[in-house]
């Protein structure tokens, strides 16, 4: 033996682990977990979430194997778990000289958000519109030549629009075909059912486009005026009728949002 004393026999590294020594203790949790850690935010949580399983079936193997009635001694490896666990939670952000993969902590995470501008008001490129369902004029070109009531001694139910037989006659709402075809003195009729009781009436037409239990929209084709049935002339006999009972047109159209007056 020399004067300098016994000599330490050299440490011998692990070869994949260099943070390990062979023959010595086991290094800790968060020694073990910290290379796999490093730079993988991405794979923290499966790392983090199995290390924190391991943990606790070691804690609990530990306290089944104690006498009854006493308490298990504080684990290092839990609380070296939770550690982890709480610094590899912090998200990702970038540092405030624009380097990428720094990590805030909690702290200036809060502060951050305090300082950041409240977002604006969502807003939306679609402006409000008008419905597009609205009665609209069954002639291209609108001239009364009678009105509703009393005509003739008898009352006259609806109101005549001018026409050239052949013009185009078009339904003044959607609805249903309820009836097409002829109809005594209304010569070729067509009877449109738009619901909650209004049906409208076409009359004296020369030609029928629909058929009964036909759906169509506003403004569709369904018939060409003429001079049919009781008429002294080519025209459209035009009527609205509210739970059967026929009204004044005009104003019902009106009311209704089409002024042909």
């Amino acid at each position: 033996m020399s004067d300098t004393g016994p000599v330490a026999a050299p440490i011998k590294r692990h070869a994949a682990r260099p943070h390990r020594t062979r023959g010595q203790h086991r290094a800790s949790w968060a020694a073990e977990l910290s290379p796999l850690l490093a730079g993988t935010q991405r794979r923290y949580t499966a790392v983090v979430g199995s290390a924190v399983a391991g943990a606790s079936i070691v804690a609990m193997a530990t306290a089944a194997g104690l006498p009854s009635g006493e308490e298990p001694a504080p684990s290092r490896a839990v609380d070296d778990i939770a550690a982890l666990a709480a610094e590899a939670s912090v998200p990702e952000t970038v540092a405030s000289g624009g380097s990428e993969g720094a990590t805030a902590s909690p702290a200036g995470a809060a502060a951050a958000a305090a300082e950041a501008p409240a977002q604006s008001e969502r807003t939306t490129p679609v402006t409000g519109q008008d419905a597009q369902i609205r009665w609209r004029p069954m002639l291209d070109q609108i001239t009364i030549t009678s009105l509703f009531g009393q005509r003739w001694g008898r009352n006259h139910n609806g109101v005549d629009f001018d026409a050239e037989t052949g013009d185009p006659v078009y339904a003044a709402y959607p609805g249903t075909v309820k009836h097409a075809g002829w109809e005594s003195g209304f010569g070729n009729l067509v009877v449109i059912d738009h619901g909650d009781g209004v049906e409208t009436y076409y009359a004296h037409n020369s030609a029928l486009n629909v058929a009964p239990g036909d759906w169509v929209d506003a403004g569709a084709h369904i018939a060409d005026a003429g001079n049919t049935g009781f008429s002294f002339g080519s025209h459209v006999h035009f009527e609205v009728h509210v739970d059967g009972q026929p009204v004044e047109p005009l104003g019902y159209l009106s009311e209704a949002g089409l002024d042909l007056r």
